[in-house]
């Protein structure tokens, strides 16, 4: 295990995707909650979630990518956590999904922490955004836990969200979102 191993943080190792994530993987892609909050579309299968992992070539292409999130005390998969770059835009999005049982641990904050550090000290990033959707009251707050500032409303994939900016330019002020969604549903 330890020879995979990119980031550490107290609790957890981020490491890259493997073909043994698949049935994990297969298994966080299903729960209604998460898709609620995002545009991916479900693995019809585990087949289909191994298929996706061995064709997962952000690694290779931008040096970064989403990382397998393994707990220290189990190496069990708690989820993934990771930077993405978003083609055609310019953009790097750091983004985060955790099995149902390890929701209300700290552990999207605790990752997302190491992952932003890396895009800035290890992969020399100016610029770190992270897309929430407006009525994902909890990654809001992680996202603002992890020093982000509310930048724009925007629809992507024809879903509104909320851009936020990782604040590396000095002249980024705090804004305010028009809206700021009153729900409290899990991230």
């Amino acid at each position: 295990m330890k020879s995979n191993i990119l980031f550490e943080t107290n609790r957890c190792f981020l490491r890259e995707f493997s073909p043994e994530d698949a049935q994990a993987v297969y298994r966080l892609n299903l729960h209604p909650d998460i898709f609620r909050f995002t545009t991916d579309p479900p693995f019809e299968n585990p087949d289909e979630a191994a298929a996706f992992l061995k064709n997962y070539k952000a690694y290779q292409i931008s040096g970064f990518g989403r990382w397998a999130v393994i707990l220290k005390d189990d190496n069990q998969f708690a989820g993934w956590c990771g930077l993405k770059y978003i083609l055609g835009e310019n953009e790097v999005d750091i983004g985060y999904r955790f099995l149902p049982e390890f929701w209300g641990q700290g552990l999207a904050l605790e990752t997302a922490t190491v992952c932003i550090k890396a895009g800035i000290e290890e992969f020399g990033l100016k610029r770190i955004v992270a897309r929430v959707h407006k009525e994902n009251v909890r990654s809001i707050r992680v996202t603002e836990k992890l020093g982000l500032i509310y930048e724009k409303d925007l629809i992507y994939d024809g879903v509104p969200w909320m851009n936020y900016v990782f604040p590396l330019d000095e002249n980024l002020s705090v804004n305010t979102p028009k809206e700021f969604p009153n729900s409290t549903t899990p991230a």
